[in-house]
Formats: C-alpha cells, sequence, structure tokens
C-alpha cells in the first residue's frame, strides 16, 4: 500500500535556471565580501550557503600556520562569518556583523 502511494507522488524536477541563478549569486556574493572586506593573505576560500528568503550565511576560511618544524596537513579555521541579506539580484542589502576592511 505504501509504495503504490509513494509511485503515485510526484517529484517535481529541478530547473537548470534556478541553479545557474544560486550560482550567479554565489559568485557575485563572494565578489562583494571580498571587495568589501579585502582579500585575507591566507584566504583558503569564501563558503556561500543559501538559507531562506534571500538570507545567506558566508564563511571566510583561513589557512593556519603549520605547527612546529613538519605538517602533513593544512589547518584551516573560518576567519570570518557573516549572516547576509541579499535581494533578487544577488546585491548586498544588510549584513551581521557590518562588512568592514580587516
Amino acid at each position: 500500500m505504501a509504495e503504490e502511494i509513494m509511485a503515485k507522488v510526484e517529484q517535481p524536477t529541478p530547473k537548470n535556471d534556478e541553479s545557474e541563478a544560486l550560482s550567479d549569486h554565489t559568485e557575485s556574493i563572494k565578489s562583494q565580501i571580498l571587495g568589501k572586506i579585502g582579500k585575507p593573505s591566507n584566504l583558503h576560500r569564501v563558503e556561500v550557503c543559501q538559507h531562506h528568503n534571500g538570507n545567506y550565511r558566508v564563511n571566510i576560511w583561513e589557512k593556519l600556520e603549520p605547527l612546529g618544524d613538519f605538517s602533513m596537513s593544512m589547518r584551516l579555521h573560518i576567519g570570518a562569518s557573516y549572516y547576509l541579506k541579499v535581494s533578487d539580484s544577488g546585491e548586498i542589502l544588510n549584513s551581521n556583523p557590518p562588512l568592514t576592511k580587516r
């Protein structure tokens, strides 16, 4: 019985336009963030995660100096984190904490 119900449920197929729009906003948000705070010398990556209603979390991942004489792996940490409100066109409207030069 449950299998019949599950078979009848239609799953919406993701639209390519939506994923392209998201990636466009992601790149736009990254460039706006780095333009406003500056590019850290030890930058590893900028991570942009979409939440809901035009809200995004952005984490700035930075490399740490190796400990001791020898390091087998790269040490990373979040050097800064921002919660953003973004317009439909990808423009940053508000940031918590505020975006200031580092």
